[in-house]
């Protein structure tokens, strides 16, 4: 008896459910692109409960008659493509004819439908992927798409969904993307009868980017206009001085469609380079145009993924464009400018043995000094990648200094405004300035917040700050234990949010800057998931130390030394690095063949 069968329809419809559909957003995400490839010029976008309860859709496209009505109900049904050589070829949003089946069979289904040209429409219902009743029915032209209790048939799949908020969150960011990748089409979109966002068709394209951005963000953006033979980039693109700490406001789209591509990140990479710090991303929002057979979309079941035909063109393009925009600009003031230190000769470089841990984290805000002036294409970079450091000799002894002995240290200066060189009783001690500055205001928010006080120290003039709707999704559902850490943030309606306190000993420097990176943190893991709130804390204290290359003064030095001394675990930073080395007298004589 054969053991391999053909699986029910609407078995396989629930399987490919799961890749086409991970959440309300993905719903929200092909009902929209079906609309936009009908022609719609207006979309209603209504949403309950962050999609579990209801997602509807309501657009004035072209419509279907009866018989299109139950077709695209079936798996692989579709107008896009006819023919195999289509595929290469493919100028709409949708093509595989899986959305709407997939959608059918995991929740309860409505499609309301009417041609222009007809004087009725027609309803269709489903529940489960099981068709109930078919009928004519009154409604405007167009297609309304209503789904109902997503998952209902999945429970495993639905315990999987996030908080209401998390999820609208997710929602209200793929329809901005669309709605800044289609400016002619007027979108609204609401949650549980709120108007969350409203953009009329034609409307200036720096207000759509605002939307997902921020006004902050896009006002400190230059527009990007760049041509290469069939390749067309237009967006914008910030100025070095405004980053991130993560990738996720460096937006790309490619022929109407937002998507994911390694290639241009390492161009948007390579156009900034030498101009922002190793770790942080500046914003961009690239609009990227080709012939659609020099591009193959059909890669991720999502579509996010795309390969281009001619990827290094592509990318030296996306990269002209950039530093095309912001050639002439001059650095902004925030940015640091110290001065370069001056390196000895190849031959006579000194190579002091370590055999501390890797350094290299993701969290940490290190990263090698900014070159104050803009270069050219060609310029060299600053801090070449491809010279790592010398392997170290196995027999090198290396050791924490003694905390006691910090109050006593000699300070000889500063290495490149990143380390700290002082002696000591037993030899040399090498510190890290950000890693121990980072250690001491860990232990003061950590100590303010034990204390339950919630007291953070008032600013003289509250800051206003404008967030993408992400952010501020993510803001709000970490008030009250931003509060817990002495912050004062009061919602300011919109995405507008005012600061009035930080944390005692907070800088009150670019505390905007700050907390942008903070939220970028939060958006990864809120903090109500972290253990203790040490994890905030530990994230609010990197942010607020001070940072490698800043310049300390001889003063602001011993004090750093002294607080270090006197905090409770002084070797290492809260993400476990070490905050110094010792290297004893003994070890610098062996070295120099002083003794054996």
């Amino acid at each position: 008896m054969s053991i391999i069968r053909i699986l029910p329809e609407d078995v396989s419809n629930r399987i490919a459910a799961g890749e086409v559909i991970e959440r309300p957003a993905s719903v929200v995400k092909e009902l929209v692109e079906n609309a936009l490839d009908a022609g719609t010029t207006r979309l209603t976008i209504q949403v309950d409960r962050g999609g579990r309860s209801l997602v509807r859709v309501i657009d004035n496209g072209c419509g279907m008659d009866a018989e299109d009505a139950l077709m695209c109900l079936e798996a692989h049904a579709t107008s896009k493509i006819r023919e195999r050589t289509d595929i290469g070829d493919i100028r709409t949003l949708g093509f595989r004819g899986e959305a709407l089946p997939s959608i059918a069979s995991v929740t309860r289904f409505q499609l309301r439908t009417r041609p222009n040209d007809a004087d009725e429409g027609t309803e269709v219902n489903v529940t489960g992927g099981v068709i109930q009743n078919v009928g004519p029915t009154g409604c405007a032209p167009g297609t309304t798409v209503q789904v109902r209790n997503l998952f209902f048939n999945l429970p495993a799949r639905k315990k999987f969904l996030r908080s209401i908020a998390t999820e609208e969150s997710h929602i209200q960011e793929i329809v901005q993307l669309l709605a800044l990748a289609h400016p002619e089409v007027s979108f609204d979109l609401s949650f549980d009868d709120r108007s969350i966002l409203s953009v009329q068709g034609g409307s200036d394209m720096r207000t759509r980017a605002a939307m997902l951005l921020g006004r902050e963000t896009v006002a400190g953006m230059v527009p990007v206009d760049h041509a290469d033979d069939h390749i067309h980039v237009t967006g914008f693109a910030a100025r070095p001085g405004l980053t991130r700490s993560t990738r996720r406001d460096q937006r790309t789209f490619v022929n109407g469609r937002p998507v994911t591509a390694d290639g241009i990140h390492f161009a948007i990479r390579d156009a900034y380079h030498s101009m922002v710090m190793k770790g942080r991303y500046p914003p961009v929002l690239l609009f990227i145009t080709l012939p659609p057979d020099r591009v193959d979309i059909n890669v991720h079941p999502a579509k996010r993924e795309v390969r281009f035909r001619e990827h290094r063109q592509v990318g030296e393009v996306v990269s002209a464009g950039i530093r095309q925009a912001l050639r002439g600009l001059s650095q902004p003031e925030i940015i640091p400018s110290p001065a370069q230190p001056q390196m000895m000769p190849a031959a006579a470089q000194v190579i002091l043995p370590s055999n501390a841990p890797d350094t290299a984290d993701a969290a940490e805000t290190i990263s090698p000094s900014p070159v104050p002036s803009m270069p050219g294409p060609s310029s060299a970079p600053a801090y070449p990648d491809a010279l790592p450091p010398p392997p170290m000799p196995a027999s090198t002894s290396i050791s924490a200094a003694d905390p006691d002995e910090l109050l006593r240290l000699r300070v000889i200066g500063a290495i490149t405004d990143l380390y700290l060189l002082a002696e000591g009783s037993t030899g040399l001690v090498l510190i890290d300035q950000h890693a121990a500055h980072e250690r001491v205001m860990f232990e003061r928010i950590l100590q303010q917040a034990q204390s339950k006080d919630g007291t953070g120290q008032g600013l003289l003039i509250p800051i206003t700050i404008d967030l993408s709707a992400a952010d501020a999704n993510a803001l709000r559902e970490n008030l009250d234990a931003m509060a817990s850490l002495g912050f004062a943030i009061e919602d300011f309606g919109g995405n507008s949010f005012i600061i009035s306190a930080v944390p005692a000993h907070f800088p009150q420097e670019n505390v905007a800057g700050m907390l942008h990176d903070i939220i970028d943190d939060l958006r990864d893991r809120p903090l109500r998931e972290r253990r203790a709130d040490e994890g905030a804390i530990a994230m609010a204290a990197c942010k607020a130390a001070v940072k490698a290359h800043d310049h300390l003064e001889a003063s602001e030095i011993d004090k750093l030394l002294e607080e270090l001394g006197n905090t409770q675990l002084p070797y290492t930073c809260p993400h476990g690095r070490p905050t110094m080395i010792n290297i004893s007298f003994a070890e610098l004589e062996k070295r120099f063949g002083r003794r054996a």
